[in-house]
């Protein structure tokens, strides 16, 4: 019962898995103190720009474009580094995260292939009772390996239907 979980809970992990590593990586990498601060600045000069008149103050307004600008770019490249640092994180873990579960899949896959995740009644499974349970040779069980197949296929179904 226990290998029949497990190997369930995998298969959805797996299938889950970018919607997962996606919402860890908002998390990871949400807005930082400092770009808000920037955000408040540029709203700040807008409405000190827009309070002055450009014909008769033109040096003022000059003087807080050229601040502007400066402030914008700094944003800017900020958040252009926290995005490369999101891409990089994503690339790490996702394929960190997929290597763990291959080899998880594999070592569960490898010690218990002649044991049967689930046995039930031989007439279920009547025409196909070899093919469910290959390797075990188990009349009405069905192996880790077919079982992984079932449930990766439903879990891929399952994930596709979920697009956040």
């Amino acid at each position: 019962m226990v290998l029949l979980i497990l190997t369930t809970a995998i298969s959805f992990i797996w299938a889950f898995n970018p919607i997962i590593i996606k919402h860890v990586l908002s998390l990871l990498c949400m807005e930082l103190q400092q770009e808000r601060i920037l955000q408040n600045e540029i709203l700040v000069l807008q409405r000190e720009m827009a309070c002055i008149s450009i014909i008769d103050e033109f040096a003022k307004h000059a003087r807080l474009q050229r601040k502007l600008n400066k402030v914008q770019e700094e944003l800017k490249s900020r958040a252009n580094e926290r995005m490369c640092l999101l891409v990089k994180l994503q690339f790490v873990i996702t394929y960190v995260a997929q290597a763990i579960m291959q080899l998880v899949m594999l070592f569960l896959v490898w010690n218990y292939k002649y044991t049967p995740v689930i046995i039930i009644p031989e007439k279920w499974l009547h025409p196909t009772n070899s093919i469910f349970s290959w390797p075990t040779d188990t009349f009405g069980g069905i192996s880790i390996t077919i079982w992984l197949i079932i449930t990766g296929t439903v879990a891929r179904m399952a994930a596709s239907s979920f697009k956040f």
